[in-house]
């Protein structure tokens, strides 16, 4: 079997050269879910020269199928040899890809653009990415929670409805007497997800289904209410470079024209830097971060990790910010201005629709696969000759908006 394949727009053409049988059915699903995973939602399959197609090889189609159908993606079949075509007519194939046969623009998307919606393309810290106006004077409601990293005496329980996102140090519930499995976590929109300090090895979550809204308890860390601005999006167009983590923030502190900005991500990730407590916050002493007792309590990714994966991204940036934000913020780099605090989970590859998307919706399909790969709190690990440097994202979605931390603090 030969596999050829040629970009031709924003359509991979792949023609395929010999039997389309069990001997060469995986190493063709490779190639064709590769594609997506190199950002190509629209494949022309050229099968003018395959002599046989099995089941193993009607399998592939049908699962190449499928996997565009979950991603608004489309498939084409040019000029299949009279011994392929006869089969597809017999299995009824033909009849599944003639909705998806016409091209992607006459399409009916997937989520339906409100007539309000304004879509532009717009150059932002040096890299295009098209802009839809969503909410053009939102302005989000921002509020710190507890005083500072030690701050775990007690917890503020928060429920986690659509337009409300929460970062800090928590557990899932109503639980705040259960403080030894507080840990990393994030939570947006009606998905709350932990990394339970007692047990890192398993990221729980809870996501909401009919009226079961999902409360956290948060012993320190930000949460923030109210509608987005924008929606941005990038890397839609294949092969093109991924963008950095700062990249980004520069882009949603530009859209906005803020100091302040809240964000939430659903990205392909090229890889991740981070960290993540292995332990319980409660469980912090004086000598939490000596060595190497620090090696268990700590993870931090010292390369690359959680390459060609799917993330939920949840955070604000800050230009100079001022207390009491400013006591959850790091500087992205050494010496910037720009401050960050950015919670992440990961789960296995899952393509993100492009084009105009909601966030409810992705949260939905975030956890198809029911599986977290883990929790960070995103770095920059700018040290000079062993850093690692920062996160990478290949492709997704970005929705943000102005924020307003008022000086409220919860302690």
């Amino acid at each position: 079997m030969e596999i050829i394949t040629q970009l031709d727009g924003d359509e991979m053409r792949i023609e395929l050269h010999g039997r389309l049988d069990a001997a060469w059915s995986n190493s063709v699903n490779k190639t064709l879910q590769d594609t997506i995973h190199g950002g190509s939602h629209r494949i022309a399959l050229d099968l003018a020269q395959v002599s046989y197609l099995s089941s193993a090889g009607i399998r592939v189609l049908v699962l190449l199928t499928k996997s565009l159908k979950a991603i608004g993606g489309t498939l084409r079949i040019i000029d299949a040899s009279p011994a392929v075509s006869e089969v597809l007519k017999l299995v009824g194939f033909q009849q599944l890809l003639a909705g998806n046969a016409a091209p992607a623009a006459v399409q009916k998307p997937l989520t339906e653009i409100k007539e309000n919606t304004q879509l532009r393309r717009v150059k932002l810290s040096e890299n295009d990415f098209d802009v839809y106006t969503l909410n053009e004077d939102a302005v989000q409601q921002g509020r710190v929670i507890g005083t500072g990293e030690n701050s775990f005496t007690s917890s503020l329980v928060i429920p986690v409805p659509e337009d409300t996102w929460v970062i800090g140090q928590g557990l899932l519930g109503n639980n705040s007497e259960n403080a030894e499995r507080s840990g990393e976590l994030l939570a947006v929109s009606g998905l709350a997800i932990s990394l339970p300090g007692d047990d890192p090895a398993h990221p729980d979550w809870m996501q909401q289904e009919g009226e079961l809204v999902p409360e956290i308890s948060l012993f320190h860390g930000l949460k923030v209410s109210g509608k987005f601005r924008y929606l941005l999006r990038f890397g839609e167009i294949p092969e093109t470079p991924p963008l950095r983590l700062s990249e980004l923030a520069n882009a949603a502190l530009e859209i906005c024209a803020s100091d302040a900005v809240s964000w939430v991500i659903v990205a392909e990730t090229a890889h991740l830097i981070g960290a993540a407590l292995q332990v319980s916050p409660e469980q912090r002493s004086n000598d939490f971060f000596a060595f190497p007792s620090i090696r268990d309590r700590l993870l931090f990714t010292a390369e690359p990790a959680y390459a060609e994966e799917t993330c939920l991204i949840v955070g604000v940036i800050a230009h100079k910010p001022s207390l009491p934000l400013l006591s959850q913020l790091r500087p992205i780099a050494e010496g910037s201005d720009m401050h960050i605090h950015v919670h992440a989970c990961i789960v296995p590859f899952n393509p993100v629709r492009k084009g105009f998307i909601s966030l409810p919706d992705s949260l939905e399909r975030l956890l198809d696969a029911q599986t977290i790969r883990g929790v960070l709190h995103l770095l920059n690990d700018d040290r000079e000759g062993v850093g690692a440097g920062e996160s990478y994202l290949r492709r997704g979605a970005l929705w943000c908006a102005p924020v307003n931390f008022n000086g409220e603090v919860s302690a």
